[in-house]
This record gives C-alpha cells, sequence and structure tokens, in this order.
C-alpha cells in the first residue's frame, strides 16, 4: 500500500510539474497590431545572377509555393545587395568576387514573379558606389529606379545591407551620418516618379543591435539624420552560428529568450519608426545543415513570430525561401518545415496582438502566444488563436485563465519521425502539396474540453482556435 500511495504521489508531482496556467489579459483593444505581411520572407540577393541561380522564375509549381505566403513582402537583399550593377545592356557579368550586372530583362522576370506571387517587392540597392569623397554615388540607382517607373514597377527599397560590417566584409566603412545623408538622397530621388512617392523606404538592415555597443550607436546616430526618411527600421537577428548548432541550442528556452534582449534594445532606440527585423532564421552562416531545414527548426522558428508581435515588431523577414539550410524551400523545391509552420500561420493568426502570460519561468518548455483569429467560416468574428509549443519529451497540459475554453478548432504539428524529419504531420497525417502545388485541406479537429485544459504532445507545435471567446479586443 506504501508502494501504491508513493507512486501516486510521484505521477500526481509530475502531473503538477507539467501542467501550466496561462492568463489572457481582458483588453477594449489589442497590445499591438502587426502587418498584414507580419510573417515575410527574402530571397538572397546572390540567388538572382542568371548563371548561378536555380531559383526557377518561370516555374509555375514554385510560384504557387510562394503564393501560399500571402499577403507578404518579398524582399531583395543580402550581401551581394552591395555588389550588384543594374544594367539595361545584355552583357556579361562582372567579375564573380567583385559583383554582377543584374540586367533589365531579369528585373521584369523578377517583378512579374512577385506579381503572379502576389507578394510586393522589396529591392536592395547598392550602397557601396561610392565618390571618392564618400557620398553615394547614386547613378546607377537613379538608372533602375526610372527604369522600374517607365516599366510600371510597383517596389519598395533599401539601401545596402549590414553596413557594420563593411569592414570586415568589404575592408571599408560607411559612417553612420553620412549614410543617413544617403538614405535622404535616395526619398528625394523616389519621390521624383509619382509610382514611389508613396512607396517605403525601409533600412538600415544592421546586423545584430542589441548584441553591440557599438551597433547601438550607429544606429542611434543613423536616426538622428534620417528617420524621417524610411518607413520602418530594418535590423537582423540570428541566434547563433550554423556551425555552432546542436540539438540543445535549437530546444533551449534560453536561447530564445536571447531575442526578447535584443527586441528590447531596438525598440527604445527607435521611438518614431515602425521597426522590421528585416533579415532573420535560426543560424546565420547559411543556417544549420539538417537542422534549420528540419522540424527541430520549427520552434525557433515559431516562437520569434510569436515572440517579435507581442513585442511590437511590425514585420519579420525570414532569411530565405530558396537556397542553403534555413531555406523555406530545399533545392529540389520541396518545402521545408518552417514553410508548413508558416502557411499554417497565415491560415489562422490574425493582426490584433493579444496579451498572454504564464504563472512560470522563462525557461518553461512550453510557450504559447495568442491574438485573434483570421476570419473563417468555421468560428466567429471574436475567436482567438492561441499558438504555441512544447520543447520537452513529455507532455504538456496547460489552462488559459480569461478565456472559457470549452471546445478549440485544435491543429496539432508534429514530426513525421523525429526531430531530424523533413516530413511534417497535422493532426496524425503526412502534409505535402499536389503535383500542381495546390494545398492539402488541413482540417482541424473538434476538441470539446468541458475541463478547460488543453495539451500538447512530445515535440509538438500547436495552434488553437477558440470561437466565441467574448474578448473585446477582436
Amino acid at each position: 500500500m506504501k508502494l501504491l500511495t508513493s507512486l501516486f504521489l510521484f505521477v500526481s508531482l509530475c502531473a503538477l510539474v507539467h501542467s501550466l496556467s496561462f492568463t489572457l489579459e481582458s483588453r477594449d483593444e489589442p497590445i499591438h497590431r502587426v502587418s498584414e505581411k507580419f510573417l515575410s520572407v527574402a530571397l538572397d540577393s546572390s540567388e538572382i545572377e542568371g548563371r548561378y541561380s536555380d531559383f526557377n522564375l518561370s516555374d509555375p509549381y514554385l510560384t504557387k509555393l510562394v503564393s501560399h505566403l500571402s499577403p507578404m513582402y518579398f524582399r531583395i537583399g543580402g550581401t551581394y545587395a552591395d555588389r550588384i550593377t543594374f544594367s539595361e545592356e545584355e552583357s556579361t557579368a562582372l567579375d564573380d568576387i567583385v559583383g554582377f550586372k543584374f540586367l533589365a530583362s531579369d528585373w521584369l522576370k523578377l517583378y512579374q514573379f512577385t506579381q503572379n506571387a502576389n507578394v510586393r517587392l522589396i529591392y536592395d540597392l547598392n550602397s557601396l558606389m561610392r565618390n571618392d569623397d564618400g557620398t553615394w554615388n547614386s547613378e546607377n540607382a537613379e538608372k533602375m529606379i526610372k527604369f522600374s517607373s517607365d516599366n510600371q514597377m510597383d517596389v519598395d527599397w533599401e539601401l545596402g545591407n549590414e553596413p557594420d560590417l563593411y569592414h570586415s566584409v568589404y575592408n571599408t566603412h560607411v559612417d553612420a551620418a553620412q549614410l543617413a545623408k544617403d538614405y535622404n538622397k535616395l526619398r528625394s530621388l523616389l519621390n521624383k516618379y509619382d509610382i514611389y512617392k508613396s512607396s517605403d523606404l525601409v533600412g538600415i538592415d544592421i546586423f545584430d543591435v542589441g548584441g553591440s555597443q557599438s551597433n547601438q550607436d550607429y544606429l542611434r546616430t543613423f536616426l538622428q539624420g534620417a528617420a524621417n526618411a524610411v518607413h520602418a527600421i530594418t535590423w537582423h537577428h540570428y541566434y547563433f552560428a550554423g556551425k555552432d548548432a546542436t540539438k540543445e541550442l535549437f530546444l533551449n528556452p534560453e536561447t530564445m529568450n536571447q531575442l526578447e534582449q535584443r527586441i528590447n534594445v531596438v525598440t527604445s532606440l527607435v521611438t518614431s519608426n515602425k521597426v522590421w527585423l528585416g533579415e532573420t532564421s535560426s543560424a546565420f552562416n547559411g543556417g544549420a545543415a539538417n537542422m534549420s531545414n528540419r522540424f527541430i527548426g520549427t520552434f525557433l522558428w515559431l516562437d520569434k513570430l510569436g515572440l517579435g508581435a507581442k513585442l511590437g515588431l511590425d514585420v519579420i523577414i525570414r532569411q530565405t525561401i530558396f537556397h542553403d539550410n534555413y531555406a523555406l524551400i530545399d533545392n529540389a523545391f520541396t518545402p521545408n518545415p518552417d514553410w508548413w509552420v508558416s502557411v499554417l500561420y497565415k491560415k489562422l493568426v490574425g493582426t490584433k496582438v493579444l496579451s498572454l502570460s504564464n504563472d512560470g519561468t522563462s525557461a518553461n518548455t512550453i510557450r504559447l502566444y495568442a491574438h485573434c483569429a483570421k476570419d473563417n467560416d468555421l468560428w466567429d468574428d471574436s475567436a482567438v488563436v492561441v499558438f504555441g509549443f512544447n520543447t520537452a519529451d513529455e507532455s504538456a497540459s496547460f489552462t488559459i485563465k480569461g478565456l472559457e475554453v470549452s471546445e478549440a478548432y485544435s491543429y496539432e504539428m508534429t514530426a513525421e519521425s523525429n526531430l531530424y524529419s523533413q516530413l511534417v504531420k497535422l493532426n496524425g497525417q503526412i502534409l505535402s502539396t499536389s503535383l500542381s502545388g495546390d494545398l492539402p485541406a488541413m482540417e482541424p479537429k473538434l476538441l470539446e474540453i468541458p475541463s478547460g485544459s488543453l495539451s500538447l504532445a512530445p515535440y509538438s507545435i500547436g495552434f488553437w482556435v477558440i470561437p466565441n471567446s467574448g474578448i473585446k479586443a477582436c
């Protein structure tokens, strides 16, 4: 009897350890509203050079895969942005190391691709075309802008990529005050054309502001000179280097908590502009092989979306749609797990962000976020979507105070076999597109929850749409 009693107490204590209580704060308004293009995607500038890219702009299947992430921004940027020269002449490329020519005919093809996929193009102009006095030589940019206007290409713009790293990458330097003047010059150039007077100019795409005092000073100086010229301040974030990646880094809540410190630093500096994560993924230098592009990578991605929205970011641009280990789509055009997470996020998560907190610690392996749900015939206008994950190897349960949960439309994502799987299951069924790129049904399970408690399986992701919430903010 003593043995049975001890066993009962042990099981009960384990159940308490793996059960959390969350609280949804009641407000008349959401704590934040993100852009409808909040989840956006980049194509690295190196991919637009025709001789090397396998990103086939005329492939209808690829176009369909990208269109499933609409509405979004489609950013062309990265290190190669500062190596590109626009050319209206059909000529050979420049030296591969110094740079290459981006032909007008290819620019038109790229724009048409984004139109076919119903996504909005952002193009990152070359900032390293410099005059002898250090000012930006805008001649080539003006040619591209005029050509784009003549062809009625409705585009948003950037100037340069990671200027704080110019010294290490290019052995040169552009100080922040000068770059601010360059952005003001670009804004004036865009305003000459009716089609670009209302286009967004975003920047400065600085690397990891919160991790360096010098980067914070660089951003502060830039803002003093160019805050009125830019629509949004963009910065980049990665958790670690791809070569340093481990299973523990991908699953550790402390890795995820790093992002909060970074965001808080940036938002404390930026007072009058929107803030975007202009380029981001799990690991820099192309991601981590067989991790960034596998199910184990989905937790960092979903947490970045949830935490970023909660802390006030307007847009998050994922690096990258194609090529390298952090791609959403592999070189054979097969969707990776983060693509499926992104598609489901787009399907369910609205722009109104709600305040959801828990009674545990920042070390919890279950992390949840809440938004007003997107419109759907299955639920009413006041529906709330709670989403998150469990990175522990044991099941976890939770309740939500301030929200009556008697039923929920449940979408549970798990790996096909293990954390290193490329295939993903939704409610037990493996997800795959049709040969033409159409999505499967992606239907939810309707859960009756008399206890008000929801659960997450080990190493799983969940989206729960809770109808008839009565939350005024929705």
